[in-house]
């Protein structure tokens, strides 16, 4: 079936209709702060019948979307349904039924005109067969919109999706029947329990307690001499980033790296895969990759690979064979036979020429957008992430252009489609490791990044507005945008799925941004790695590396001050950038006032103290907007943070807070970062303090940690 892409609006708006008894939720931290979130269609427990069916029968979930006047969708099967009943439909549907063997939902013709949807969900036992039965499904609608049909059944407390199929073609003879068959054993056989997610400090997941380090391979260290970053490289290095041993304090200290894409590709910046399941032969051998996985873990490092979702790369054979019209791989992509003339999400290019038509890409004419509305594209990046996963063994995936993977006609960005298919993907990627992890790319403001965090779709993602609001900060002198950032953040999204960053691969590094002044750069570091979340370093920031976006943000590693700064014995793919006989490993190394060394206490620091890591969030008052502050608590402890913002000492301020959970009484605070002599605190009834002065003054550009 050839099929260009789908326009459909989603404006889901359900009623409950039926009475309907909720699971009972998992357990999840207590917030000091409440956290609000969305909505969501009401989730239940297969009701139990008045009249209960014979042991055998399966209880499936039907949800039936459509944004066409008319749907109806039918199964067949040796034996009529036991019992069932409509869990909840949009009030807007004319029509939300269930008849003979099949479901009816209808809308006003102007509202599927207009590309708007109505959906619902019924409840089904269906009778017990033998595997290899035959079940016939068929979707018949109007002529207008599209259906999609999800099939789920309750594993784990929880509504799983299995099975989905989508109608979306124009049949010329105003016939549009999609049928299809499945075997019985594949619709109604027990799905594999999602098991329990490893759990560490506290009972979080194991990227809550972990500091992960940005990686360009490309760039890192050559260990064979022809120029370009490699994986052995990568091997040499990893006693840099964490040696294994809790000990020493002479590594870096991370436990995660996020590898940028390692797979083969046309650019040098990977994100035009070519083949999903290969390694870039510039960073060498699937083996190569599979002993950096296994020196990694062998330190207590986790691994997590780009997994380029939204597009392939032009020269990818699934685009090539799609030249031709008839191939299985051209719905693999987006086609229109002349330019529809609008643009994307800011303004860009998003329609481009190629085989006498025109394909839609998000980015660039060498990176097309893969088509989500065709269950093969979603059944490949299933396999790609379980291949990754289960075969290979890395700990999970950053996915990149995250909130661009299915468009509904111009609107182009954090669409219900896309939300939808996350859901589906979560389920995927959790049943072939419960403990993978996935942070996404979402460029947006908080309460909408919180949209892709209400546990059904990603695990994590990254926070670019708090990126921007501490640099703005720092360079202010001036703590008021980090913390009305930093509350509406931890306000709006989930607790600990944020990830907190400063630069990236795309933006200009941190001593550039901060003209060349280290200081600047270490209470930025500072502000980030005491953050909440999960916090990500770009590889070379604790050094002090400098460029502009975007390739001069991506040059080599500076390890020394030696000949190509010790990243290459042959000339580097990229020369070495501005700086670099100055700022590298080697002369950082042993200086305590160096960059290097900032980063190395922080992360330590962020180690031994958990409530850094996973304690609640409340900003500290301090009368004086040079002074940033925050404290973090859990069960364990209370950590007091604060930062100097400015080049000048600030002595005229009060650290002032409501309440904590800090008992009443008198505290002698433990000083864990910093100098000097700590005054006791005096906190009030309900954990609140007035007023209080650490330390008579504090130097600038300083960062002072208190622990009670």
């Amino acid at each position: 079936m050839k099929t260009a892409k789908v326009l459909f609006p989603f404006l889901l708006v359900m009623v409950l209709v039926s009475s309907c008894t909720s699971p009972t939720p998992p357990a999840t931290p207590t917030l000091l702060i409440s956290v609000p979130s969305p909505t969501p269609l009401a989730t239940t427990q297969p009701t139990i019948p008045t009249n209960p069916p014979e042991p055998a029968a399966t209880t499936l979930r039907i949800r039936m979307i459509t944004s066409s006047d008319w749907t109806e969708f039918f199964i067949h099967s040796p034996a009529a349904w036991h019992w069932q009943q409509v869990v909840s439909a949009s009030s807007e549907a004319i029509r939300a039924e269930i008849l003979d063997n099949h479901l009816l939902l209808e809308q006003s013709p102007s509202r599927a005109e207009s590309g708007k949807t109505v959906e619902m969900n019924v409840e089904v036992d269906f009778p017990a067969m033998n595997d290899e039965e035959m079940i016939g499904m068929a979707i018949n609608r109007g002529g207008l919109g599209y259906t999609r049909v999800e099939i789920s059944r309750y594993v784990d407390d929880a509504w799983v999706t299995y099975q989905s199929f989508t109608s979306e073609s124009r049949a010329s003879d105003g016939e549009n029947i999609l049928s299809m068959e499945i075997p019985a054993g594949k619709l109604l056989r027990d799905i594999p329990p999602l098991a329990e997610i490893t759990k560490s400090t506290g009972g979080y997941g194991w990227w809550d307690e972990t500091v992960f380090y940005e990686l360009f391979v490309r760039s890192f260290y050559d260990s064979n001499g022809d120029g370009i970053g490699d994986l052995n490289g990568v091997i040499e290095k990893l006693d840099y980033l964490n040696d294994g041993n809790p000990a020493t304090t002479t590594d870096l200290g991370i436990t995660g790296i996020w590898l940028r894409p390692i797979n083969p590709c046309h650019s040098y910046h990977g994100y035009d895969i070519t083949d999903y399941y290969g390694v870039n032969p510039d960073f060498g051998t699937m083996q190569d990759f599979q002993n950096l996985l296994n020196a990694a873990h062998d330190r207590g490092i986790r691994v997590i690979i780009d997994l380029v979702l939204n597009h392939s790369g032009s020269y990818n054979p699934w685009f090539l064979e799609a030249e031709d019209p008839n191939s299985d791989y051209y719905d693999w992509f987006i086609w229109s036979d002349s330019d529809p003339g609008y643009v994307g999400s800011w303004s860009q290019q998003v329609w481009f020429p190629a085989y006498g038509r025109y394909f839609y890409s998000t980015f660039s004419a060498g990176q097309p957008d893969l088509n989500y509305t065709n269950p093969e594209v979603t059944g490949e990046m299933y396999e790609i992430a379980r291949f990754w996963l289960e075969d290979i063994g890395v700990d999970g995936f950053r996915l990149d252009a995250a909130k661009h993977i299915i468009e509904e006609g111009t609107s182009q960005k954090n669409t219900a489609s896309t939300h939808a298919w996350y859901q589906g993907f979560r389920t995927a990627y959790k049943q072939a490791n419960p403990e993978a992890m996935t942070v996404g790319e979402i460029w947006e403001q908080p309460d909408v990044t919180a949209e892709y965090l209400q546990g059904d779709e990603l695990d994590l993602a990254f926070d670019f507005y708090m990126a921007f609001a501490f640099v703005e900060a720092v360079n202010n002198g001036n703590a008021e945008t980090a913390n009305n950032l930093v509350r509406f953040a931890y306000t709006t999204q989930p607790a600990f799925r944020v990830a907190p960053f400063l630069t990236n691969y795309d933006l200009n590094r941190l001593m550039t941004q901060f003209g060349n002044q280290p200081e600047k750069v270490k209470v930025a570091a500072s502000m980030m790695l005491t953050a909440p979340g999960v916090p990500f370093i770009y590889y070379g920031e604790e050094i002090g590396m400098q460029g502009t976006a975007y390739e001069l943000v991506r040059l080599p590693m500076q390890w020394s001050d030696g000949t190509n700064a010790g990243f290459s014995t042959a000339v580097p793919w990229k020369p070495v950038g501005q700086g670099w006989e100055t700022f590298n490993v080697a002369n950082e190394n042993n200086d305590p006032e160096s960059i290097l060394s900032h980063f190395r206490s922080l992360i330590q620091v962020r180690s031994e103290n958990s409530a850094l890591r996973t304690g609640n969030l409340s900003l500290v008052a301090t009368g004086n907007p040079g002074l940033y502050s925050l404290l973090r608590e859990n069960q364990e402890e209370s950590i007091l943070v604060l930062v100097n913002l400015t080049g000048n000492p600030i002595s005229s301020y009060g650290l002032s807070l409501a309440s904590s959970s800090l008992v009443e009484g008198m505290f002698s605070p433990q000083l864990i970062m910093g100098e000097g002599t700590l005054s006791p605190l005096q906190v009030q009834p309900g954990g609140g303090f007035t007023s209080y002065l650490p330390l008579p003054e504090i130097p600038p550009y300083t960062t002072v940690i208190l622990k009670f």
